[in-house]
């Protein structure tokens, strides 16, 4: 057999999945429409922003036509969360409930409120790794706001149609995977009794050895307040059997039917302060903090209990910055204001009194795309360095500063590369057009 038999064969296996993955391929543009619907366009622009996630019971919603009820929101890392939840921050929004898990915000739309649960108990870098942590396949479907599509366990769709639950050992919380059984049946599903014998021996095989580990795994009870109910026994040493004998008692309480006790908070400071975990790095300029994200943009915060502060200096030393300029007869001048000027090779200063309250405007290399000026006519991009002393703001991909040397103008080709998607894939996008 030659090498050319060989490729033949190939390419004709090749064509043959690829016309598969095309008959295989769901139509999720009703699903996609109804959820871009119930979002509104803030709150998708902000999504797509931050690379969010939305998994689970949404996602079971659109596909089963239901109404969708709330939203859970996951996110790739501790920044990508913090910084959504300063862009959200308005007199639109306001917080239902703020736990060690995750935090409840109501979003006002212009007809309706928008339930969003934003999930902090752990991050994740792909829908898949989410489903792991779900207890069944009928809920292990999700939309990724950075490719824009629906991921969905191999068995979703099939199991939501025999209306069937199929339960996850690996799952976080096993407890309350046991409680949702219930749930679940109101709603038409039905659970073998292997299913639920599993469920029962993986709750056994929990490792609970203090009451607030035991009340993280009861998870909220659903509406049953036990916020009070080990408050007189946590500084205790733990015992199982007493925690039990003040469960069966719990509906004897007069908080029984009180709900929750909510949590207080003076505002978002105190919120991002309950959230981080991770260490950070930030600077200082103006007694103001910096905080420097994980793809090193800054963001002014107010929280620094975690934080360490590090040399200005070092973290302008070296750092590129850009902006769209109108180039016309090679004189590179301001969108903003016609007879400002740049020069390649030079210094440009900006006074108060003749451009924009003294401030340049930039942007990092990962946030050209949001430029004002980057689809107008005649626009080139121009690089430059600034330092700690021209530096004056740094906030959602934009960073101001009074001063600036200008490196160079970058090519088109260059700077295209730079805002390409990863997940673009040019072979197989071409068939669904």
């Amino acid at each position: 057999m030659t090498v050319e038999t060989i490729n033949n064969l190939i390419a004709d296996e090749v064509a043959k999945g690829i016309e598969q993955f095309k008959r295989n391929y769901i139509n999720t543009k009703f699903e996609k429409n109804k959820l871009y619907d119930y979002l509104g366009e803030d709150l998708i622009d902000t999504f797509k922003h931050h690379n969010a996630i939305i998994a689970g019971g949404t996602v079971t919603s659109l596909f089963n036509n239901k109404d969708i009820n709330d939203i859970d929101v996951y996110f790739r890392d501790e920044d990508s969360l913090i910084n959504f939840l300063s862009d959200v921050w308005s007199s639109s929004c306001w917080i239902v409930s703020n736990t060690n898990k995750a935090t409840q915000f109501m979003y006002k739309k212009k007809d309706k409120e928008v339930n969003v649960q934003l999930i902090h108990f752990k991050y994740f870098n792909a829908a898949e790794d989410i489903f792991d942590t779900f207890d069944y396949t009928v809920c292990m479907g999700a939309y990724d706001f950075t490719t824009e599509e629906f991921i969905l366990h191999p068995d979703f769709l099939k199991h939501n149609s025999q209306r069937i639950l199929k339960f996850n050992s690996e799952t976080a919380f096993p407890i309350v995977s046991l409680l949702r059984v219930q749930k679940y049946e109101k709603k038409g599903y039905v659970i073998s009794k292997p299913e639920f014998i599993r469920i029962i021996l993986t709750c056994m095989n929990l490792n609970i050895n203090t009451y607030e580990e035991l009340k993280d795994q009861l998870g909220g009870m659903y509406g049953i307040n036990y916020d009070k109910l080990f408050e007189d026994i946590e500084d205790e040493e733990f015992d199982l059997q007493y925690a039990i004998d003040k469960i069966a008692n719990i509906s004897l309480s007069e908080d029984y039917f009180v709900k929750p006790a909510p949590v207080e908070f003076g505002g978002i400071d105190d919120i991002i302060d309950n959230i981080i975990k991770t260490p950070f790095q930030y600077i200082k300029k103006n007694d103001e903090n910096y905080r420097i994200g994980s793809t090193g943009l800054l963001r002014k915060t107010k929280v620094i209990t975690y934080g360490e502060q590090v040399d200005g200096s070092d973290y302008f030393n070296g750092l590129k910055i850009y902006k769209f300029v109108k180039k016309e007869d090679d004189v590179y001048r301001s969108f903003y204001k016609n007879k400002f000027i740049y020069k390649i090779g030079e210094e440009v200063k900006a006074s108060r009194e003749d451009y924009a309250d003294g401030k340049l405007y930039f942007n990092y290399k990962d946030t050209i795309a949001q430029s004002t000026y980057k689809d107008r006519n005649n626009a080139v991009l121009i690089e430059a360095t600034i330092d700690l002393d021209g530096f004056e703001y740094g906030e959602d991909g934009v960073i101001t500063t009074n001063k600036a040397f200008i490196t160079r103008e970058v090519p088109i080709s260059e700077w295209e590369e730079w805002n390409k998607p990863e997940h673009e894939i040019d072979d197989l996008t071409k068939f669904f057009d």
